[in-house]
């Protein structure tokens, strides 16, 4: 005997509706019943993976990999080690940003605009 499908309902910001309906166009996903069921397939994969201790990673192109990090993730982690990175800075570097960090920032120009876009 097939159990009763049960109804879900979530308010969502828009800019998280956008997303979604625009994930949905690309993955060709037709309802949202479909979309939620391939979403918790996924997130329940990257569960069982952390709980087994495994790390998830993404390859670039040129080889690079790129570890995926969620806070709710690490927490099931049987260890939790964070990645972090050592700048190295000396005493007159980190006063030296600071002072810059305490400053106003100016506005952003077009050409930063446009870079941080990638066009």
């Amino acid at each position: 005997m097939k159990a009763a499908a049960k109804k879900f309902q979530a308010d969502i910001p828009q800019r998280d509706e956008l997303v979604i309906s625009c994930l949905m166009e690309e993955l060709e996903v037709r309802s949202n019943a479909d979309f939620l069921t391939k979403a918790v397939t996924l997130l329940r994969w990257a569960v069982e993976e952390r709980k087994k201790g495994c790390k998830i990673f993404t390859m670039a192109p040129g080889g690079q990999p790129r570890e995926l990090v969620m806070p709710e993730l690490e927490r099931i982690a049987p260890e939790l080690e964070f990645p972090w990175r050592s700048v190295g800075w000396t005493i007159d570097e980190l006063d030296n940003f600071g002072e810059l960090a305490a400053k106003d920032q100016p506005e952003p120009t077009s050409d930063l605009i446009r870079a941080m876009a990638r066009r």
